[in-house]
Formats: C-alpha cells, structure tokens, sequence
C-alpha cells in the first residue's frame, strides 16, 4: 500500500458548535456549512441565518434533514442535485 494511505492514530480534542460559539462569543452566522447538525444547541440556533449541508440521501436522511430544520425555525428548505450526481443519493440543502 502506498504510504500516503497508510493509517495513522492521532488524539485529539473534539468540540460541539455551540462550544465554540460560546468560547469565541459569535454573535450572528451568515451561512453554516455542516456535516453534523446535532451539535448546535438550542440557544445558539437563532444564531445561525442560512445553513448548506451536503445529504447522502440513506435511510430518507434528507426528509429527516429538511424536518430538523423546519423544526429548528428555518422556513425555506432547497433541495438541489448537481446534474453529474443525477441518479446518486447526493443532494444540496439549504435552509434560510
């Protein structure tokens, strides 16, 4: 296996958005590009105007998404597909 494969164990420290919003002390957020959802705090979710997430459309994870967010006070939901990832599972959501 070439080396630039091989695995490699590092330790390190792991943090919630809403940890590193409190520490920084943000105010606002624009547009939040994330991959996890679940870390955002209630507190801080009036924080946040826009939201982009990637979604692998699995086990219906982009109706449970799109949910979330209605849930959350996000009243806009787009959902897009780039046409090379026609036919996949791959979609764009975003949320204002």
């Amino acid at each position: 296996m070439p080396t630039g494969f091989q695995g490699k164990q590092v330790n390190c420290q792991l943090k919630i958005d809403s940890q590193i919003i409190r520490e920084y002390q943000i105010e606002q957020i624009d547009l939040l590009k994330v991959d996890v959802l679940l870390g955002i705090e209630t507190e801080d979710r009036k924080k946040i105007k826009q939201v982009f997430v990637e979604v692998h459309d699995l086990d219906d994870r982009l109706d449970k998404i799109s949910n979330l967010l209605k849930d959350q006070g996000f009243a806009n939901i787009k959902v897009e597909q780039e046409p090379i990832l026609n036919g996949s599972n791959i979609f764009s959501l975003y949320a204002w």
